[in-house]
Parts: structure tokens; C-alpha cells; sequence
């Protein structure tokens, strides 16, 4: 069974809405997200899935400094205002493990965003 824990960097399937004129489609893409909740509520109370920021390669973003090192393609960022319910069953495969400093600096940036407190509980991990 595929179990992801917070930092790690997994290769998830996600929803894609696309809107033509007419009609609407769902498509399935796969892509790379830093899983930031593992289902016990570090950042939502009472959440079972996991929560995950989505990595891209928009330069708008928060840059990943050691991407290559973590096994990314390309030059990556994290998307700080795209927070993602992720289900056990949209796992595909885990890619590595972000160090605890660099996924404290996300942490901190996602908590300023949404207006929460989490680092107490960053720090207790």
C-alpha cells in the first residue's frame, strides 16, 4: 500500500477541468506535488487525505533551489496558493524527500498565505 508522509515529493494523478464552449472535460495529468498534510490534520483538523502543493515549472513561483538533487525533471517551483486534496488512490510513485529546512521555508510561506500558525507543529516533527 503506498503510504506518503509531509516532504515528500510525490508523482500524483490530478483532475484537470477543461472548458471548451459546449462542454466540459475532466483529464487525469500526472503531476509532482510536495505532500504538506498526511492525513492527520497538521494543516486542516480532521482531515483523511492528504494535502499537497503542486510543483511546476512557472518561474512565478517559489523556486525548489536542490531540484535536481530531488529527482525533478526540470527547474521547479512550489505553487504556494494551490493547495490539493490528494487521495491515497492518486499516489503514483514517491520521487524523494525534501530536507526539513527547505520544506519549513514552504511551510512558513503557505502559513503567511493562508493566515495560519502551523510552526509550532513544524518544529515538533
Amino acid at each position: 500500500m503506498k503510504k506518503a508522509s509531509i516532504g515528500d515529493i510525490w508523482l500524483v494523478l490530478i483532475p484537470k477541468v477543461i472548458n471548451n464552449n459546449r462542454t466540459t472535460h475532466i483529464n487525469l495529468e500526472k503531476r509532482s506535488c510536495l505532500i504538506i498534510d498526511d492525513g492527520h490534520g497538521f494543516i486542516i483538523e480532521e482531515n483523511r487525505d492528504y494535502l499537497g502543493l503542486k510543483i511546476t515549472t512557472n518561474q512565478k513561483h517559489k523556486r525548489i533551489d536542490n531540484w535536481y538533487e530531488l529527482g525533478l525533471k526540470k527547474e521547479s517551483f512550489v505553487r504556494i496558493e494551490t493547495l490539493i486534496k490528494i487521495e491515497k488512490g492518486q499516489l503514483i510513485k514517491k520521487i524523494n524527500k525534501m530536507n526539513k529546512y527547505d520544506l519549513y521555508i514552504y511551510l512558513k510561506e503557505l502559513t503567511n498565505y493562508l493566515n495560519i500558525d502551523v510552526i509550532d507543529k513544524i518544529k515538533a516533527m
